[in-house]
């Protein structure tokens, strides 16, 4: 007879096979299995588990079971399937089956057995389609067996999450939504997916399913809608709309318009729509997997993908407006610049007058944005970040003072070296543009100012040259008292090289044709890439110290004159002679020139020719190693210089010549005959027929408006006289990339660079400099900004919002610069800063009495708190720190230690160092209730 069909289930081949496991861990080597179940759901098959031989067939009848045992071969497995009682198969049947009786499928019993528990928990016997996700999880099971549970009791957490590993590649020690949404990014997430169900049958896929839905914990309800109605790959660009649409930030209208996003949202997430808070937390969790994986450029492919598609999404909710409010989608930070290129327009139509102070406040807070923004935290950041990046930067110059008329000729210098040549870097990141109509008349805006600044201060520095050249001045004397000493060139062998290379072995480098912008780069690059330390010229000084070129500013001019220590005019068999004669007479100095020929001549695999190498080699042989550089120069001839970045590699010979030199332990002077300016193609030429290089002339015609007359022993020229251009644009000669010759500071202010291999190789004692970028290169000028009105709120500058469901732009009225302000007072605009309020607070004092032995200065503790105060966030980077403090970068550590000792009132952090240990963080709060000043 047969068994009730409501007892007899059906099986399948992993059932069958987990029988055959669960029979050989008795001690069963082969035999033959009788299994009670439905005949029709087994396939009569020959297949090998675990090495052996299996046979399975269905058995309707004693007979035919009886039929089957005759094939069976010693050493293999048979399964018999049937639902005949073990009555109706007879004692003669039965006799040959292992154990003598048939067996009962019990599928949550192999799974047990499978995993080696003691039991299995009711969470994972209860779930929805049990027996058939049971079966898919036998199925499942890879040729290495199941981990072990546990504990011994198999919990559905242990169980899916083994499926999970082997077959999702979902991997963690704790599955929670940033591991989900992690794991959806890559291609094969789906695929994987799609996998396991054809594999292993919907109950199981749907089952795994639930749990990773359930598994991202309060975002549960979305990620479930999402997976349901969409794909796995979206989930995190659905999650990065969801933090747009839910930010914090929206005005009245941007809520209207996510209000009506979330609405045409309900398709693919259901109606009603998941909480607020399950909809926060998918975007929270998308948010951070995206932010993690744009730190390594691996993963560009994926972040790109996902970010477009995020982007598309919010686009078919008509929100796009909204991905201002992003950190990481492309048009966000678009609109983030549209944003900063607005608020430039309107800045600099405000320059000089009353509503100057909210401008910068609002341009700062635009910058801050765009800051935030992951594409302008890339190492190596777009053209459009450097360009606005240096937009703003030359705001923070523009309002700040320029030199008053009568300002000497060394105060331009010292301007020129300290301000100037920074504000050209940034004029040349400027000029590079953008491929934007908008963005780039911000640009062109910021530019023209910036220009006409430059120019008016160029035209101050020719007119004082002049003076200077007709009255003979010796700019080292005037310079007595300012930061760092002026030489004229000529001036520069007696008066700096040669008692130094007396002193120590040095390496002079004349770079022809390097401007104080070009140095400003090549010696970031050389004391942050390359180690080495910038110390000053002088004692007492704390800025770089410069020269001024002989007139007209041409290398036949300057750079004989430079080597031979006098003023004279000529070639390299000048310069050699001359440069002979000039070392000889200093007595001890034992010297060696070498100009691009014996520089250019290596041994194929060299870096450095012989002959200098050895020369630099040779610290007691040879004092003084003089190499001429010709890179800069030359490309005024061969290439486009304005969007060049001058770093040490781009100097042929120069980063192995600081090589060779700091291994040797020598002392660098790095200086040039002369500096340029670059064409623009936005310049013109004016006919000369008395022309003597591009940028100077004879007297044959008057001097014009945008050129000056020189007279004086400093220009060779026949007759000690010249026109120099000033203007930039202003050329007499064929088009270059760029010219020199003429009287603008570009060309005639020569950077002197004294780099030392480190901090204990300073045989002269010489003081070492912070950082010499100015302070407006990184952080607004807190002077500035203090008495500034409040600028309004960066989201009534917002553009493109869609008004009654449109996509057009819509009229926010007035704007800030519609209607200007009153001008403060004088007083408002420089009020007492942060710092000096703290400084003159009775707990400031009180720290000072108790650690009496601190170096630090008051003065710098009030300049960076200030600095931090107005910084983006309240956080400044260390070299800006070394900076604002007036130690060299290495030092900064130490100095910063002692300020913190000073603010941290009982060790609350008042001044911190963020987690990746480059940055310097203000806690506002806390400084103000510790010190119970106001900001």
């Amino acid at each position: 007879m047969t068994v009730t069909t409501s007892s007899v289930l059906p099986v399948d081949r992993p059932m069958l096979l987990a029988i055959i496991d669960i029979v050989k861990r008795s001690k069963y080597p082969s035999g033959i299995i009788g299994v009670l179940g439905r005949p029709d759901s087994a396939q009569d098959t020959e297949l090998t588990h675990e090495g052996q031989r299996v046979v399975i067939r269905a058995a309707g009848s004693a007979l035919a079971a009886r039929e089957v045992l005759r094939e069976h071969r010693d050493g293999d497995w048979t399964v018999i399937v049937t639902d005949r009682s073990e009555h109706d198969l007879g004692a003669g049947v039965l006799a040959h089956l292992v154990g003598n009786n048939l067996r009962r499928p019990n599928a949550w019993e192999a799974i047990r057995q499978s995993f080696s528990a003691t039991g299995v928990a009711p969470s994972l016997t209860k779930v929805r389609n049990g027996r058939e996700v049971a079966t898919g999880l036998l199925a499942a099971k890879p040729a290495t067996g199941w981990p072990p549970a546990p504990a011994g009791v198999l919990t559905r957490a242990h169980a899916f999450s083994s499926v999970a590993r082997e077959h999702l590649g979902l991997v963690g020690d704790v599955i929670d939504a940033i591991t989900v949404l992690n794991w959806s990014v890559p291609p094969q997430s789906m695929g994987a997916l799609e996998r396991l169900r054809e594999d292993f049958g919907d109950a199981l896929a749907d089952a795994m399913l639930d749990w990773v839905a359930e598994s991202t914990g309060p975002a549960e309800t979305p990620v479930r809608r999402i997976i349901q109605h969409s794909s796995v790959h979206d989930l995190v660009p659905i999650g990065l709309a969801l933090s747009v649409i839910g930010s914090p930030h929206l005005d009245a209208g941007e809520s209207q318009v996510a209000a009506l996003a979330r609405v045409r949202l309900e398709p693919l997430l259901g109606k009603p729509l998941p909480s607020a808070d399950a909809l926060s937390a998918l975007g929270s969790a998308a948010v951070a997997v995206v932010s993690e994986l744009a730190r390594n450029d691996r993963n560009d492919a994926h972040v790109e993908r996902i970010l477009q598609r995020a982007d598309q999404h919010l686009a078919d909710l008509d929100a796009a407006s909204l991905t201002i409010h992003s950190d990481l989608l492309a048009s966000g930070f678009r609109r983030r610049l549209a944003l900063l290129g607005a608020t430039l327009r309107r800045g600099v139509a405000a320059l000089g007058g009353p509503s100057e102070p909210a401008a910068t406040e609002a341009i700062e807070k635009a910058w801050r944005l765009c800051e935030r923004h992951r594409l302008a935290q890339r190492h190596r950041p777009s053209g459009e970040v450097v360009a606005f990046r240096s937009a703003v930067r030359l705001w923070r110059w523009l309002v700040s003072p320029e030199l008053p008329d009568d300002a000497a000729l060394v105060e331009h210098v010292r301007s020129h070296l300290d301000h100037g040549a920074w504000a050209d870097a940034a004029i040349n990141d400027v000029d590079t543009g953008v491929d934007d109509e908008e963005l780039s008349t911000a640009l062109h805006l910021v530019y023209d100012a910036a220009v006409a600044r430059r120019q008016r201060e160029e035209h101050g520095f020719a007119r004082r040259l002049a003076q200077a050249v007709s009255s003979d001045l010796n700019p080292a004397a005037a310079s007595e008292g300012l930061p760092a000493p002026v030489w004229n060139l000529e001036a520069l062998m007696s008066g700096l090289v040669m008692p130094m290379a007396k002193k120590t072995p040095t390496l002079l480098l004349v770079m022809d044709g390097m401007s104080a912008a070009a140095a400003t780069e090549i010696i970031a690059d050389a004391t942050g890439s390359l180690g080495w330390v910038e110390a000053g010229a002088s004692q007492g000084a704390s800025r770089r110290a410069g020269a001024l070129a002989v007139l007209p500013s041409l290398t036949e001019v300057s750079r004989a004159s430079l080597l031979c220590g006098t003023l004279t005019r000529g070639g390299q068999d000048v310069e050699r002679a001359g440069y002979a004669e000039l070392t000889q007479r200093a007595g001890k100095i034992s010297a060696a020139l070498f100009h691009k020929k014996g520089v250019d001549t290596t041994r194929p695999g060299a870096l450095v020719a012989d002959g200098v190498g050895a020369a630099i080699d040779d610290r007691e042989g040879t004092r003084l190693v003089t190499v001429v550089l010709n890179s800069i120069d030359d490309a005024l001839d061969r290439s486009d210089p304005v969007g060049k970045v001058w770093a040490t590699d781009e100097v042929k010979h120069l980063s192995a010549l600081l090589s060779r030199a700091r291994a040797a332990g020598r002392t660098v002077i790095m200086t040039a005959d002369h500096g340029h300016v670059v064409e623009r193609r936005r310049g013109d030429q004016r006919p000369s027929a008395d022309l003597t290089s591009g940028r100077s002339r004879g007297t044959s015609a008057p001097a014009q408006d945008d050129e000056v007359l020189v007279i004086g022993r400093r220009v060779l020229t026949d007759d000690h006289s010249a026109i120099l251009a000033v203007r930039e644009g202003l050329r007499y000669g064929p088009l270059k990339a760029g010219y020199h010759g003429g009287a603008s500071a570009q060309e005639v202010v020569v950077p002197v660079v004294v780099l030392l291999p480190d901090d204990k190789t300073n045989d002269l004692g010489l003081p070492l400099l912070a950082p010499q970028e100015p302070l407006w290169w990184s952080t607004a000028n807190a002077l500035v900004t203090a008495g500034a009105p409040a600028a309004p709120d960066l989201r009534s500058e917002l553009s493109g919002i869609p008004s009654r469901g449109g996509k057009g732009p819509v009229d926010h009225g007035p704007t800030l610069f519609d209607e200007p302000a009153d001008a403060p007072a004088d007083g408002a605009r420089v009020s007492e800063s942060v710092g000096a309020k703290v400084c003159a607070t009775d707990v400031y004092a009180a720290q000072r009495k108790t650690l009496p032995r601190l170096a630090i200065r008051d003065d710098q503790v009030r300049s960076l708190l200030d600095a931090l105060s107005s910084a983006s966030g309240a956080r400044l980077s260390r070299t800006v720190v070394a900076t604002t403090l007036g130690v060299p970068a290495f030092r900064v550590d130490g100095a910063l230690s002692q300020v913190r000792q000073l603010l941290n009132v009982e060790g609350y952090n008042v001044v911190g160092v963020d987690a990746d240990g480059q940055t310097v963080v203000l806690d506002q709060r806390l400084l103000r209730e510790q010190f119970g000043v106001s900001a």
